[in-house]
């Protein structure tokens, strides 16, 4: 289960860990397309059969830990960030406008065109 005082790369994500090992899901704030993490082994090292459960507990933790920090780091490599309303999105919900200026979600993009028009109108 992740930590609630993980701060999420995105509203909305999954976790798939299981006691075998770790992944999680990373949605896109518009579309709901889903980004998976790889999957990350559960390594108890050695001691795998005569490990105390408490122990067993922490380890686990820490290593679910560690795979959620890096899951959100890659995460992050493949969602964008709207510099208007903040939301990640998917490559497929954003706008590169090739100058690097005006690169917005969809949603922004097209309230931008609305007004753009309603101000050339008027």
């Amino acid at each position: 289960m992740m930590n609630p005082a993980e701060k999420p790369v995105m509203k909305r994500r999954m976790d798939y860990s299981t006691m075998e090992g770790f992944s999680f899901g990373f949605f896109c704030d518009m579309c709901a397309k889903e980004w998976r993490s790889v999957f990350f082994g559960f390594n108890l090292g050695s001691s795998a059969e005569s490990i105390d459960p408490t122990l067993y507990q922490m380890l686990w933790n820490e290593q679910h830990r560690a795979a959620y920090e890096r899951a959100s780091l890659d995460a992050s490599f493949e969602f964008n960030r709207c510099p208007v309303c903040g939301r990640r999105v998917c490559k497929e919900c954003f706008y590169v406008s090739g100058s690097g200026i005006s690169d917005v979600c969809k949603e922004c993009l097209c309230v931008a065109i609305k007004a753009g028009a309603r101000k050339n109108a008027g």
